[in-house]
């Protein structure tokens, strides 16, 4: 028994020590960095993290500190990795668009970019990811060159699609489904396999496949039923108006965007309730965007007087931290009116606490710091009385 015991801590004691490796970061700035990669003829592999992104410290933690994690990254890359807000890493961020965290980038000696991972995963699922840039041509960069060339294949399609998604390339996957989707024939589009691909990939509503399915719609829900089709068509509309006032705001890809814009607005021609919530959404995303903050206002003036305006407080509050963060300071004054209106309509506690944050960011854009503290600490308050009732919460916004 003693033997048998002894044995054991023996074997304890070497897993121990063995389960001591971890990646190996290089410390130098970017320039040399990318001499070094040239010069050993090894890939880099770039972490851009936050200081505060609890995805990359559980990733540090418990997925770099792996052997088979530390050994497959310290003899097969060269590993670098820079907080995205501090030193070079918000130019690098820029460089690289970086827009999540964690991020996981796989540069070549050149600064080219050949594979990419976003998001945190299990140790033997990032191996297998990081594996892939050591074959570009599985890798998003290499699928594109393969898709731009001219095969428009299914296969080839499909994992250039997979790869832009797993990687939060969701503007770039949307472009490659148009090109792919409105390569088919328009009967084809209804059958299941390509339905079923249409319902993963297919978010741009400038697509005329899109157009054509939406045109079906009646014919969809018969085969695959009403909640599965109607779900897809509204989270799809939604998250291409959410797109395309991100690109007005950015002033990125206007084109796109504004033909975006025209498809949602002719299909949406007709008065449904989710028509009539997106359309009033695109006109304030034009009066912002051409600085009409007038006819901006009075849109939001006339939302607030329709008794029948759907999902009203959250458009409101969302338009009243528009002006709040883009409009000129005059302009608070409404944004506080339309709190003071939406309050008398005795509103729900998640937007009790939209409007607390929406008053904090209006007084300290007007210089009002001490009303602008009593606001912060009103909506701290209403976010913890929420909490203990196990009620959901709205993000914080920005000031």
């Amino acid at each position: 028994m003693k033997k048998l015991l002894t044995g054991l801590a023996c074997l304890v004691a070497l897993s121990a020590s063995a389960q001591n490796r971890e990646i190996t970061f290089k410390d130098a700035d970017w320039k040399t960095q990318l001499a070094t990669a040239k010069k050993e003829n090894k890939l880099i592999f770039f972490d851009a993290y936050t200081s505060w992104c609890g995805p990359c410290k559980m990733m540090a933690k418990d997925v770099f500190t792996k052997d088979s994690v530390a050994d497959l990254f310290n003899n097969t890359f060269l590993n670098v990795k820079y907080d995205m807000e501090k030193g070079e890493g918000p130019a690098l961020k820029d460089k690289f668009g970086v827009s999540a965290f964690p991020t996981y980038l796989f540069i070549n000696g050149d600064g080219e970019v050949v594979h990419k991972i976003v998001g945190s995963m299990p140790a033997a699922e990032f191996m297998e990811e990081a594996g892939k840039a050591l074959k570009p041509e599985s890798t998003a960069f290499g699928l594109a060159k393969k898709f731009n060339n001219g095969d428009h294949s299914e296969a080839t399609a499909v994992a250039y699609m997979e790869a832009l998604e797993k990687a939060y390339e969701a503007d770039k996957m949307g472009a490659v489904a148009k090109v792919y989707f409105d390569g088919l024939p328009k009967s084809a589009l209804i059958e299941g396999n390509n339905w079923n691909l249409a319902l993963k990939y297919l978010n741009n509503p400038s697509s005329q496949a899109f157009a054509y399915l939406y045109a079906n719609k009646a014919e969809l829900e018969k085969k695959y039923g009403a909640d599965k089709v109607n779900m897809y068509f509204e989270r799809t509309l939604n998250s291409s108006v959410y797109a395309v006032k991100s690109a007005y705001q950015k002033k990125n890809n206007l084109k796109e965007a504004k033909e975006i814009m025209a498809a949602i607005r002719k299909l949406q021609a007709k008065p449904t309730a989710n028509a009539v919530n997106m359309l009033a959404q695109l006109d304030l995303i034009e009066f912002a965007s051409a600085n009409q903050w007038d006819k901006f206002c009075a849109k939001v003036d006339g939302v607030l007087s329709d008794a029948n305006f759907p999902r009203k407080p959250g458009f409101v509050v969302t338009a009243a931290n528009d002006v709040v963060t883009a409009a000129p300071v005059k302009y608070s004054d409404e944004a506080i009116k339309w709190a003071n209106q939406l309050e008398k309509g005795t509103p729900d506690p998640f937007t009790n606490i939209q409007l607390a944050d929406l008053r904090k960011r209006i007084f300290k854009k007007q210089g009002k710091t001490a009303e602008a503290e009593a606001m912060a600490a009103k909506a701290q308050d209403l976010r913890k009385e929420a909490s203990k009732k196990g009620q959901m919460t709205p993000p914080m916004m920005k000031d």
